[in-house]
């Protein structure tokens, strides 16, 4: 058996939120509905799978909505056309022509009623179940910015709040179709309209910093908020662990990406979720969205969703801080770097285009867990041999180490001194139980630094003095690796050069040249003095540590090569490509032929990792996806060779089938084996055998078998006819056959089964053909007998 691994199953982790349109909840928060531009898909968060994929119209969706019971899903997209799509029969129920973009909408308690708001200033109701619109309020001037409903479908209070760029809001009498009340209190853009529970407030928010408290008798002011942030949402809260009173409580969110709780009479903030470190993100939230227990789910600008507890804050600092249950990540954007990480390797740190280094579980794919601590986005990240440390670069001009302590990475050190944006990291491969001996960076400044990493720190230490500081390139250096006895480290840059370097002296010992163009990996070998490198070149090269010469090149990629890592104890070479494919090499083979193309992705590959020697992989691209490879040659041979005997039984049992005059039986067999010329000698042996001379095979048992065979064999039949059809020598049984074919099945019944149409007018132009030529051989026959009968008249 080979020890070559050449098959490999994959599992994604895809993007299912990426675009401008807001999410939506059902009631119980089990069902995510987002969209991915034109798409939309539905998730189900309980098991975090996908549950659906609705096809687009071709435009991107600017709004949707689920109702809170999950039945039903409003979707709009720049075409202004509104799709109602039945989540539990799967398709799209009703489609209309709105009067202009919708970009925000809801749906009433009762999952009656959808209100949509346009670009126009016209509010269009729906309702659900019967499909039609029953409101068309007019009266906003310009494109409306926030609804809501209230109170129960055709009661006396039955209300619609809406709010507009220009900062009116206008309550909607929806039994009485007209408008009871306008404010115009904003001088910006209302983001947020909300009613108390029993009916008596009404508050309304806008991205001028204000949230303004109306008593719903005469909806004149009766409280005013000063925010000091954008609203982007606002509504009343119930908070059950505040029983000092029985006072209102509003929530804010917007500009600020913070969750504030507002006592309403007191008109201050009571409980918060934590400030976030200033970055060059600048993350705000766009929306907030209440499910049961009134719990609330943050959608913040990046895609991510943040779900908040309510019910218990942490009290322990003295004010309430609003603890953050879990983050569901809708997508990761351009994932630069990927590493295994984790105590057992079971989780993924990535480095994407933000500050924040994510952890996946790539069991629970769609949460992921934020360490915070760069201002910039990542560009590398580098994890120990046991997983326990990670070591990220920004470009901040830092690099830190984090630190795996109970359940989750901590920030442990920050390292300062470069010039310019810190490109990779580099973590020692022996393990020490302490902490990391050193690390290594290097930076835009062209510079590659050491650093000794400090031990027993009891807070976040900030190094700024490295061992050594080395120009190492005249371009960006893209990658470092250190090799697996921790003496020798090497770089990989723009430049069309690979060093390698002693660890303790930091002098250069070695050059690899030989690339055309910039390198973007660098890997050692951890069984051989081998060293691999990729490059914008399209290839792969394999150099000698004893000469630093190449002993072979691998070509076959048709783009610049990202990432390039040995697996299979220095039998193979894995890379990845900006053409979205990943290839497997045998380092032993003379060729360079790739021995496996792995094809899952459909953009640029930036990061590839392995664990296990390369029994996993993972690979990520620039649209976020995130592939895991699982090596299965072994089940792949075994497999083979199970197949392999099984032909071999069967082929010996069609031989006995054949031998016993067992027709049937082998016709089924053979047909199953794909063996067209045993098909054809069974059929040739019936008909010979002629047990049954009214048959046009030949046996009236092997017509009734024809008759029981389905669609697909048919079709599978069919193709072995029409090969024969085309040989002169073969065209008789398959005609016989034919006619069997067509008296067993009826025409309507054929021309159901997919391709078959096809198959049957590439047969016509044949069996024309040879009808032509026998009717000329009859005619033939003719004139000889014409010839014949005058001869014996001479005689």
């Amino acid at each position: 058996m080979s020890s070559l691994r050449t098959r490999f199953t994959s599992e994604s982790i895809e993007p299912f939120y990426v675009g401008g349109a807001s999410a939506s909840l059902s009631a119980g928060g089990d069902i995510l509905v987002t969209a991915v531009n034109e798409d939309v898909v539905l998730t189900n968060l309980e098991n975090q799978s996908i549950i659906q994929k609705i096809e687009g119209d071709g435009e991107l969706v600017t709004c949707l909505t689920i109702t809170p019971d999950g039945k039903y899903i409003a979707i709009l997209s720049q075409s202004q056309q509104l799709r109602i799509f039945d989540v539990e029969n799967e398709r799209v129920v009703k489609s209309f022509k709105m009067s202009s973009p919708v970009y925000v909408s809801c749906a009433d308690e009762t999952s009656s009623l959808f209100a949509f708001g346009g670009t126009d200033g016209v509010i269009t109701v729906w309702d659900v179940e019967s499909n039609y619109v029953t409101h068309s309020l007019k009266g906003h001037g310009s494109t409306i910015s926030s609804l809501c409903f209230f109170g129960k479908l055709n009661t006396s209070s039955w209300r619609l709040a809406s709010g507009d760029t220009m900062g009116h809001v206008k309550v909607w009498d929806l039994v009485k179709r007209k408008c009871i009340t306008t404010v115009s209190e904003h001088t910006s853009a209302v983001r947020g309209v909300s009613f108390n529970e029993p009916g008596t407030y009404f508050l309304s928010a806008g991205r001028d910093q204000t949230v303004v408290v109306y008593s719903t008798k005469n909806f004149k002011p009766i409280k005013t908020l000063l925010v000091k942030e954008q609203v982007e949402n606002a509504g009343f809260i119930n908070l059950p662990w505040d029983n000092e009173n029985s006072s209102d409580f509003i929530y804010t969110a917007g500009s600020n990406n913070v969750l504030r709780i507002w006592d309403m009479q007191r008109e201050k903030v009571i409980a918060e979720t934590a400030t976030p470190i200033k970055t060059t993100e600048e993350l705000m939230i766009v929306d907030v969205l209440k499910v049961q227990d009134e719990a609330l789910v943050l959608v913040l600008s990046d895609q991510t969703l943040v779900f908040v507890d309510v019910e218990e804050p942490d009290t322990e600092s003295g004010s309430a801080t609003l603890k953050i249950m879990k983050r569901i990540a809708g997508n990761h954007g351009i994932i630069a770097d990927i590493k295994y990480a984790g105590p057992d390797l079971n989780l993924i740190a990535l480095a994407t285009n933000s500050p924040s280094l994510r952890i996946v579980d790539p069991n629970n794919p769609l949460e992921v867990v934020l360490c915070e601590g760069h201002t910039d986005i990542l560009n590398a990240v580098d994890v120990s041999s046991d997983g326990l440390w990670i070591a990220t670069a920004s470009k901040d001009n830092t690099a830190r180490i984090w630190r795996w302590q109970e359940s989750g990475f901590k920030p442990y050190a920050v390292f300062q001194g470069h010039a310019g944006a810190v490109t990779t990291v580099a973590l020692p491969k022996v393990i020490d139980t302490r902490a990391p001996q050193f690390l290594l960076t290097a930076s835009s400044d062209l510079t590659v630094k050491k650093w000794i990493v400090p031990s027993n720190v009891n807070d976040v230490e900030i190094v700024k003095s490295a061992v050594y500081t080395r120009r190492a390139h005249d371009k960006d250096i893209n990658a470092l690796d250190v090799s697996p006895n921790d003496q020798y480290f090497a770089t990989a840059s723009y430049d069309k050069l690979g060093k390698v370097w002693d660890v303790e002296s930091g002098e250069t010992i070695g050059v690899l040249k030989g690339h055309r163009r910039g390198l973007w990996d660098v890997s050692f070998c951890k069984y051989d003095k081998l060293i691999v490198t990729s490059s914008g070149d399209k290839t792969v090269k394999l150099w000698k540590l004893d000469d630093y010469t190449c002993s072979k090149t691998f070509e076959g990629h048709t783009n610049a090569v990202q990432r390039a890592k040995f697996i299979n104890r220095n039998q193979q070479v894995v890379s990845s490509g900006a053409d979205g494919l990943i290839k497997v090499w045998d380092v032993k083979d003379v060729t360079g032929d790739c021995l496996v193309t792995l094809d899952n992705h459909e953009n640029r590959i930036w990061a590839l990792d392995q664990k296990d020697d390369g029994l996993q992989m993972v690979s990520a691209d620039a649209d976020g996806y995130i592939s895991v490879w699982t090596d299965n040659t072994e089940e792949y041979l075994l497999e083979q060779a199970e197949k392999e005997k099984l032909k071999v039984e069967q082929d010996q049992e069609l031989s006995n089938f054949i031998s016993n005059g067992k027709w049937s039986e082998a016709f089924l067999l053979a047909l199953t084996l794909e063996h067209p010329m045993r098909l054809y000698n069974i059929l040739k042996g019936t008909i010979a055998q002629n047990a049954n001379p009214e048959s046009d095979i030949g046996s009236f048992e092997l017509e009734d078998t024809i008759g029981k065979l389905n669609n697909d064999q048919i079709l599978s039949l069919f193709t072995k006819l029409r090969d024969w059809n085309v040989n002169n020598k073969l065209f008789e049984v398959s005609q016989r056959l034919l006619a069997v074919i067509f008296k067993k099945h009826s025409p309507e019944d054929l021309v159901e089964i997919p391709g078959i149409i096809k198959i049957i007018d590439s047969i016509l132009p044949y069996s024309e053909r040879h009808y032509s030529r026998i009717d000329d051989l009859i005619e033939q026959s003719y004139i000889l007998d014409y010839a014949l009968e005058q001869m014996n008249r001479l005689s």
